[in-house]
């Protein structure tokens, strides 16, 4: 009975081993069994068991009694190869910080991958399993081409429209979103949101350099139809970054990392959008010192904005008298206003027990991102495949993993690269959170 279980694979990840673009990076028996185990309760229990001992203490502020976090992969594996009936998407879960992975059929995403043309996963506030993906479409290059990024000139799209899709983890199912009136910008200007009678709802904004206006796009899946509507445009002839969404308490913000975020201040009435109507975004600006010329390269390398619990959060790596240091601001949210929270050297944070401890070289690293849940001033940074917290104020390192996210190679890796997700809770795993474990029993989800 027990060799039989250990070989009830997921057939979407069977082919993501058959595919693999490093197939040894684990032996066929380890991702066979870890497989297996989320498909059998009573395995699964065991696992939770295993996972509850060992790892909860480390991993608490990831694993708190009502939200569990994940570190998500921006960029999808994507998997050739006949698609089994049913199948469009799966996620392969990792105990944070490791990197959970989604994986999609080349249906959904079929062109090559290039750091200025990939399938990305964007910005993510929906509590229900769905994920919202930007994939450019068109025939799949011949040859069939292996799940790897390609050099190609960049800031060239290739021609290919993109299309967003709708990753149901729980289903397995992608969905793709109609066509609208105007082609997709920027990946990084958009962002998905669950409602709470289950539906979700899509956001774009469609800036237009040189005019004080711009288009913000809302797909309601209610009505399944895009609308759109004109709102002002606070930065005038100054381009947009397009860095990402934050999504909270009703409200969106839009990550410029050279410039600040804009704000739609009436969430809520996205679901009642009339078109023609005007509407007014909100400026804020980065901390006193810290704007840059639009364009500046390899931003999300050096910063990052994200939630620590209801905190709006800017870190930044920066030079002090000559010396690199990394540093964190709180955003009061109603005044609009940055609070300096926290410098911390490198070379402070270089010389602590941890960061020795984990045989890294004294290298200024990459932002990741910032923790979603501690307490403490803590952010994410990766080096040499690493990933390692930081608690800012005390200068020390929290924990260190390795960081299996093949796409995009190492060089490329940074904060536009990941993302800290919401596990969605199933009501079997919120019996076993009062047992204080955790079940990955939703089909479509496995945990390590």
């Amino acid at each position: 009975g027990g060799t039989k279980r250990e070989h009830q694979t997921d057939p979407l990840l069977v082919s993501t081993l058959r595919f693999s673009s490093k197939p040894n990076s684990e032996t066929p028996t380890q991702i066979l069994l870890s497989l297996s185990l989320s498909l059998s309760p009573a395995m699964s229990e065991a696992v939770d068991e295993q996972i509850s001992a060992g790892k909860q203490a480390k991993h608490k502020h990831w694993w708190t009694r009502n939200r569990k976090w994940m570190i998500m992969a921006c960029v999808p594996h994507v998997v050739r190869g006949d698609r089994p009936r049913g199948f469009d998407c799966g996620i392969k879960l990792k105990i944070p910080p490791r990197a959970t992975r989604l994986a999609v059929h080349r249906s959904i995403a079929p062109r090559r991958k290039t750091i200025d043309d990939h399938p990305y996963f964007v910005a993510s506030t929906d509590h229900h399993g769905r994920l919202l993906l930007c994939a450019s479409q068109g025939p799949e290059p011949e040859p069939p081409v292996l799940d790897a990024f390609y050099r190609g000139p960049l800031g060239v799209h290739h021609g290919f429209p993109m299309a967003y899709f709708i990753c149901d983890t729980r289903t397995r199912r992608c969905t793709r979103l109609p066509d609208r009136r105007l082609p997709i910008l920027h990946p990084g200007n958009v962002c998905l949101v669950g409602t709470a009678s289950g539906g979700f709802i899509v956001t774009d904004l469609h800036p237009t350099p040189g005019d004080q206006q711009a288009i913000l796009f809302m797909y309601n899946s209610a009505s399944g139809v895009w609308k759109d509507r004109v709102v002002n445009y606070p930065p005038r002839d100054r381009p947009w970054g397009g860095n990402g969404v934050v999504v909270h308490q009703m409200m969106i913000w839009w990550v410029d990392l050279s410039y600040g975020l804009l704000a739609d201040l009436a969430f809520d009435q996205l679901r009642r959008v009339v078109p023609g109507i005007h509407h007014d975004l909100r400026f804020i600006p980065l901390p006193d010192g810290c704007e840059l010329p639009p364009g500046t390269a390899d931003l999300d390398k050096c910063r990052c904005v994200g939630l620590r619990r209801d905190d709006l959060r800017y870190v930044q790596i920066h030079k002090r008298d000559g010396d690199p240091a990394v540093s964190m601001w709180t955003l009061d949210q109603l005044a609009g206003t940055w609070s300096f929270d926290c410098e911390a050297s490198f070379k402070a944070i270089w010389n602590d027990e941890g960061y020795r401890a984990t045989k890294l070289p004294p290298e200024v690293p990459t932002v990741a991102l910032i923790h979603p849940e501690h307490p403490g001033e803590v952010a994410y940074f990766f080096l040499h495949s690493r990933v390692f917290g930081v608690d800012l104020r005390a200068c020390s390192v929290l924990e260190c993993e390795f960081f299996a996210m093949l796409n995009p190679p190492m060089r490329y890796h940074s904060s536009r690269f990941v993302r800290a997700w919401r596990l969605p809770v199933s009501n079997s795993a919120s019996n076993n959170q009062k047992k204080g474990t955790y079940a990955p029993s939703e089909r479509g989800i496995r945990a390590s």
